[in-house]
């Protein structure tokens, strides 16, 4: 239960809002809002249009808080006040100004970096499930257990050289599995 005053990671505050939680939204807006106002006034040069964005991105996360499996509210806000902000422009006439803000639109970098780190992890997990179990089981020993390659072949009972080919096509997968997101970051 949260009480007013209590400090919570977004993390909490988001597994709470999705369980209707009032005061975990309340505390995420207050949080988030004095950080979104000033980056979508400078997407929209209207203080009227950017606080009616900035309430549209904040009622969809409320409504929508069951279905969303939002992993960094940090990066869904900003995204999400990013394309409000893109879509009421749209709705509205677009000068050739507006066009080419559009076309420069960045994210503040951490949360680019956020984003970047979430997709990657979740690449790398797809493309080690696609592995063979046993050559799944030698990677994630070798990489995230941090045995050694010995170590390996003795619980196998295999040798250290058939853990090397192992992890050798493990890797191989990966490099070939995530060469296209390399290539757009």
């Amino acid at each position: 239960m949260i009480h007013k005053g209590d400090k919570l990671s977004d993390t909490q505050l988001i597994s709470l809002i999705e369980k209707g939680n009032e005061l975990a939204f309340n505390e995420l807006y207050e949080s988030y809002w004095p950080l979104l106002f000033p980056y979508c006034l400078n997407i929209l040069h209207d203080e009227a249009a950017t606080e009616d964005v900035l309430h549209e991105v904040f009622v969809n996360l409320w409504v929508n808080r069951k279905k969303s499996k939002i992993k960094s509210a940090r990066a869904y806000l900003f995204i999400a006040t990013r394309n409000k902000a893109i879509s009421y422009l749209r709705r509205v006439k677009l000068t050739d100004l507006d066009k080419e803000i559009i076309e420069n639109l960045t994210l503040p970098p951490q949360v680019e970096e956020e984003f970047a780190g979430l997709d990657l992890n979740k690449k790398i997990k797809d493309a080690v499930g696609q592995l063979p179990q046993r050559c799944k089981d030698i990677f994630f020993m070798s990489r995230y257990d941090e045995y050694s390659n010995a170590e390996i072949a003795d619980h196998f009972n295999i040798s250290q050289r058939t853990v090397e080919n192992q992890l050798h096509r493990a890797l191989k997968h990966l490099r070939q599995s995530l060469s296209n997101f390399f290539f757009f970051f």
